[in-house]
């Protein structure tokens, strides 16, 4: 008996010591992050990227780089579509849903030929600190077609996402379709367990 209470006594000492860690693992990382209030919107990204000779550029003064998880790196966000992450990202904003916590990254991903796509994913994690799902917001992609999205993500964890998409390549004998943009909406949902849940698509 006075060994089942020893083995006890030591696995929740060890079970509270591992949750202290995530905790604090947790909330020193958040340092990096700016805490935000819902809702919010893509309105606020624009002064992160700009267009220069040669392409899509971050601005000058974003923070200090962070590098995913294996977890996070091999997994795909939502609507991320094509494109290819790098090991790195850059630590944007924070806010909490139903006790679970979401951090906003901005990263430059690669598109198609190798072209750069400045996007703000959103990763969601329980009080175990332990990475839920992810989904992909905004993006600003140019080339032959322009790519970019709009987003809202209201008090209620509705998230509405409008992509747009732009020809910007015609043959000589072509007139342009008078800068046809063509769009799309999407709404996802944060559910209760940190899942982005599809709701129109």
């Amino acid at each position: 008996m006075k060994l089942l209470r020893k083995y006890l006594i030591i696995f929740s000492i060890s079970y509270l010591s591992v949750n202290y860690a995530f905790s604090t693992n947790v909330t020193s990382e958040l340092n990096y992050y700016k805490k935000i209030n819902l809702p919010y919107s893509s309105n606020e990204l624009k002064k992160y990227y700009y267009w220069g000779e040669y392409g899509l550029y971050l601005s000058p003064d974003m923070p200090f780089p962070l590098r995913f998880t294996n977890k996070e790196f091999s997994y795909k966000p939502k609507l991320f579509d094509y494109l290819a992450k790098t090991t790195f990202y850059f630590p944007h904003c924070y806010f909490y849903y139903k006790n679970i916590l979401y951090k906003g990254v901005i990263q430059m991903a690669t598109g198609e030929n190798d072209g750069k796509v400045f996007t703000f994913q959103v990763y969601s994690y329980d009080n175990q600190g332990e990475f839920i799902d992810a989904i992909l917001l905004y993006k600003v992609e140019g080339g032959e077609i322009s790519y970019w999205n709009d987003f809202i993500i209201n008090p209620n964890g509705k998230i509405l996402i409008t992509q747009y998409q732009q020809e910007n390549l015609f043959e000589d004998d072509e007139e342009p379709k008078n800068n046809q943009i063509d769009t799309k909406t999407v709404e996802f949902q944060m559910t209760p367990s940190g899942i982005f849940n599809p709701t129109k698509e």
